[in-house]
């Protein structure tokens, strides 16, 4: 019986660990409109411009994510041009001194990478 109930505690456990993943396009430009007003010092109308332009980017990569018609080479190459297209449009948007700074948050800023289907790890391979 106490296994029985471990077992249910750990699968709800497990349940709730996969579910708190799962973020919406509105909550992923929510942050990211947030992180860009303190960097930038956005007044109130880049902000409004700026999170929605950031909302329908997280939401056609959403749309590029799910296409399973697409390699993830096509998928990468797509989300990157629409990347560069976001990044313009945000630039254009801004003062010359927020320019300066949005250009360093761009060089900083980690390259996109397509999620791949689950493959064996390394250390699981080399215990076969």
């Amino acid at each position: 019986m106490k296994k029985l109930i471990l077992t249910g505690i750990g699968l709800c456990l497990a349940l709730s660990l996969t579910f708190a993943q799962q973020v919406t396009p509105e909550e992923t430009a929510a942050k990211a409109t947030t992180e860009l007003v303190q960097k930038l010092n956005l007044n109130d109308e880049q902000k409004t411009a700026v999170s929605s332009i950031l909302l329908d980017q997280a939401k056609a990569e959403e749309t590029i994510l799910k296409d399973s018609s697409s390699t993830a080479a096509a998928k990468g190459e797509t989300l990157n041009k629409l990347q560069t297209e976001v990044d313009s449009k945000v630039s254009q948007l801004l003062t010359e001194d927020q320019k300066t700074i949005y250009q360093k948050v761009i060089a900083e800023r980690p390259a996109k990478a397509v999620p791949t289907p689950t493959e064996p790890s390394k250390t699981e391979s080399s215990a076969n």
